[in-house]
């Protein structure tokens, strides 16, 4: 099985403070979602879901595994030895990643808390160009569909499937943003510093293909 690694090692400075600091506040958002302890097999499908809804959110999210919903409450108990073991790092990113196009951009960590309870952490990146759409479907009851995009609307913590104009219109300025992005990266690395010609963007788009 592939090792699991700790958050509080180099390369993991940003999610070892994203965790610390959803693990504080103890409350979900948008970008984070807590789950209790559970084996892989139990949680793989909403896992995955909730993955892709990340990956369609601007600067992706964190799924935290260990903490449980008591009443009201949060309940920081970690996630118990046995379930971790069930969870093999390739293994998870492999599953989710096979049900998403494009893959999914994904870390997975282990992060010892202030109260000495160990939690396992999944971050998922914001998608790069074109936003996630699940590519098959799941089993039943696996809440999973070809075609369907996932998100993480404003509002209640939640993930749903896109269902109106709105949603989708949400998502595809995000990605009209990233493209963007690109074409002025682009720009200025081939020497372009003024307002490009129509020319001259549509040799920058063919060069950034």
């Amino acid at each position: 099985m592939s090792p699991i690694p700790m958050s509080d090692i180099p390369g993991y400075k940003r999610l070892h403070e994203l965790v610390y600091g959803a693990l504080d506040l103890s409350q979900e958002s948008q970008a984070v979602e807590f789950k209790g302890s559970a084996a892989w097999d139990s949680l793989k499908w909403r896992v995955i879901r909730t993955a892709m809804a990340m990956g369609n959110l601007r600067d992706g999210g964190i799924i935290i595994i260990g903490v449980a919903e008591v009443g009201d409450k949060w309940d920081l108990g970690g996630i118990e030895t046995t379930h971790l073991a069930t969870y093999d790092a390739d293994d998870v990113i492999d599953i989710t990643s096979s049900y998403a196009s494009p893959p999914l951009g994904m870390k997975i960590a282990r992060t010892k808390y202030s109260n000495n309870r160990e939690f396992l952490i999944l971050q998922v990146d914001e998608f790069d160009h074109t936003p996630h759409v699940c590519k098959k479907n799941g089993p039943a009851g696996s809440n999973l569909f070809e075609g369907e995009l996932y998100i993480r609307p404003p509002g209640k913590p939640q993930t749903k499937k896109v269902s109106n104009a709105q949603e989708m219109q949400d998502l595809l300025e995000l990605a009209a943003e990233k493209k963007a992005r690109t074409m002025i990266e682009t720009f200025h690395r081939i020497g372009i510093t003024s307002s490009p010609t129509p020319g001259e963007r549509f040799n920058a788009e063919l060069e950034g293909l």
